[in-house]
């Protein structure tokens, strides 16, 4: 990695101005005492990708699950195609649903977001919730499984899937939801090489497709092959010939 002095433009994201489909400003959180987040500032372009750099308890995925709606900002705001994300705007029903349509996350862990007794039934859970007909709903868990080659794990329980494929029946519960943002937690841990090539395949047929995607990684080839710039968390310093910002320092 270079770590020559660089004009301060590589240190802005952006090209030029564009329209933020995601705004943090002056964003905090912390667990109990403990500060976790602090004055984060964050822009994200729609169609861009974002990769969260950073050593484990910078912060990485406590960001994802603001981002995501599972957590709020203590201080500061959280935008999302320039409405406040809150506490408080979360408990209005069809502003949370919209939010959970347009956000999408995959976790590390596929067990904790598995909980259905068949993968169908997993992957048919977030589209009901939309309120969809049941044709519509059928129709989209027909699409994602031959889309992700797990048509034979249709009748399947989850718990008794591979690593890698609980991770392929985890991302199309997102995909059949098919939001405008997708929020990855180390999308290529513990996966084996075939699975790996596969889930980066993916992720660059997303960003072809004008997906806007955050994803948090330790991995560098994954993050060279997808990111439009770095954020670098906490005392984490990676490339800085490379579009860049630093947070949660």
């Amino acid at each position: 990695m270079s770590h020559v002095h660089n004009p301060q433009s590589l240190h802005q994201p952006h090209a030029e101005p564009a329209p933020a489909i995601i705004e943090l400003e002056d964003l905090c959180f912390a667990y109990e005492q403990t500060p976790v987040l602090r004055h984060i500032d964050l822009s994200v372009a729609p169609g861009e990708c974002v990769v969260l750099m950073g050593d484990n308890g910078s912060g990485k995925s406590t960001l994802l699950r603001v981002l995501c709606g599972l957590l709020f900002a203590q201080r500061g705001s959280y935008r999302l195609g320039g409405q406040e994300v809150s506490e408080a705007t979360m408990r209005d029903t069809r502003f949370s649903k919209g939010l959970h349509q347009r956000v999408g996350f995959v976790f590390q862990d596929s067990d904790s977001q598995l909980f259905c007794t068949s993968v169908a039934d997993e992957i048919a859970f977030g589209p009901q919730q939309m309120g969809l007909s049941q044709l519509e709903v059928e129709r989209r868990v027909s699409d994602v499984c031959q889309l992700l080659e797990i048509d034979h794990l249709r009748t399947r329980a989850p718990y008794t899937l591979s690593g890698g494929e609980k991770k392929r029946v985890a991302i199309a519960c997102v995909l059949s939801m098919n939001p405008d943002i997708y929020c990855f937690d180390e999308p290529l841990a513990g996966l084996d090489a075939k699975s790996r090539a596969w889930l980066l395949s993916l992720l660059k047929d997303l960003k072809a497709a004008g997906k806007t995607l955050v994803i948090a990684t330790h991995d560098q080839s994954l993050a060279d092959e997808v990111a439009d710039f770095f954020a670098y968390m906490g005392e984490f310093h990676g490339y800085e010939d490379r579009p860049h910002v630093h947070i949660n320092e």
